[in-house]
């Protein structure tokens, strides 16, 4: 088989004599092998604008993205659980769930350091596996006061509206920006910001505690997500990214373990969050964690990771349908109808 190389400004790609590449806005991290008339295209991260690409790229991030909501829809309902129904603090139910997953994961970093390589450690990686790990925290202690405010379904509602600042914080720290990604934002925020004046006008929503709530956690789901693929970008091989999803995982430990201390002066945790169903609780958020991060993080590093937060955000198409079996926060025709409707559209982006 013979290949050429075809030199770009910041990356490079192999091919062969029969295939042809137009539209070079943007090439990084991405291999391409050829072989006769199959072409097999692994893609790390890029934004890339060639023929079957794209739409390869964006199936692997809303699976990923899908996974990653699908699991943090339940963590949700555990936590408003935990933090809403039971009134325990938010920062004693963040370190318990950071030490359940730091033990579950150390196992897991076992085997993948039996089957894969480490990674070199550098000063530049550390940094950016703490802002990362930060970042993900903090939204967490934000979501934590958001499910001790409003329920499930308005949590969800203040989720879809920052779709609308998520693509343009992207772009600033990118350069990429998606047009039908966009408009999705746009359609599904107006659906949105509808629904909520309909509901405020039959009274059931209290807007200022809505407003407040938005204010919290607005702010930081947009810088997360901007700084999200930019923290990850370098990151090639999907090993790596799990190499750095561990990582995050034991830095956030130690942040709550930090906030844990300064709070209670102590590290004795109260008999009250260890009995009974409790353990069952904290081992499963535990599971759904791992499995919530590394998808999250594999969704996020490429640059075109808008389309994803599309899905993430959709958290709320699970939190809702569970919080309405377990918790019996019932759901009205008019919540799934919102929900499905942006779901759908989110579908026919792509």
């Amino acid at each position: 088989m013979n290949t050429f190389k075809l030199c770009m400004s910041n990356g490079w790609i192999l091919v062969t004599e029969l295939l042809i590449v137009t539209g070079n806005n943007y090439f990084s991290d991405f291999l391409i092998v050829a072989a006769k008339t199959k072409i097999l295209i692994i893609v790390f991260k890029q934004n890339l604008s060639f023929g079957g690409t794209m739409i390869i790229s964006n199936i692997w991030l809303i699976i990923f993205a899908t996974i990653s909501s699908f699991s943090r829809g339940i963590i949700s309902v555990i936590d408003r659980y935990q933090m809403g129904y039971r009134k325990q603090s938010s920062i004693d139910v963040n370190f318990l769930n950071n030490i359940c997953s730091s033990v579950l994961v150390t196992f897991f970093l076992i085997y993948v350091l039996h089957s894969f390589p480490s990674p070199r450690i550098t000063n530049n990686y550390l940094i950016k596996v703490l802002l990362y790990a930060f970042l993900a925290q903090v939204v967490a202690y934000g979501y934590s006061y958001v499910f001790k405010k409003v329920s499930i379904m308005q949590s969800v509602l203040l989720s879809k509206v920052t779709d609308l600042f998520i693509p343009w914080a992207i772009l600033l720290t990118m350069g990429y920006f998606s047009k039908s990604s966009y408009l999705v934002s746009i359609i599904s925020t107006v659906i949105v910001v509808i629904y909520i004046v309909f509901e405020q006008r039959h009274n059931n929503l209290n807007l200022k505690i809505l407003l407040t709530t938005f204010a919290v956690i607005a702010p930081l789901l947009i810088i997360q997500a901007a700084l999200s693929p930019l923290l990850t970008k370098g990151l090639i091989k999907p090993i790596d990214l799990v190499f750095f999803t561990i990582m995050t995982i034991y830095v956030r430990c130690l942040i709550t373990l930090i906030t844990f201390i300064y709070k209670n002066r102590t590290l004795k945790i109260s008999a009250e969050n260890l009995k009974g169903k409790v353990y069952l609780i904290y081992g499963s958020r535990a599971v759904l964690t791992l499995l919530a991060q590394v998808t999250y993080t594999l969704a996020t590093s490429s640059p075109n990771s808008s389309i994803a937060w599309i899905f993430l955000n959709m958290t709320s198409l699970y939190s809702v349908i569970f919080g309405d079996i377990f918790l019996k926060e019932k759901m009205k025709f008019a919540d799934i109808l919102v929900i499905v409707a942006i779901f759908i559209l989110a579908l026919f982006s792509n």
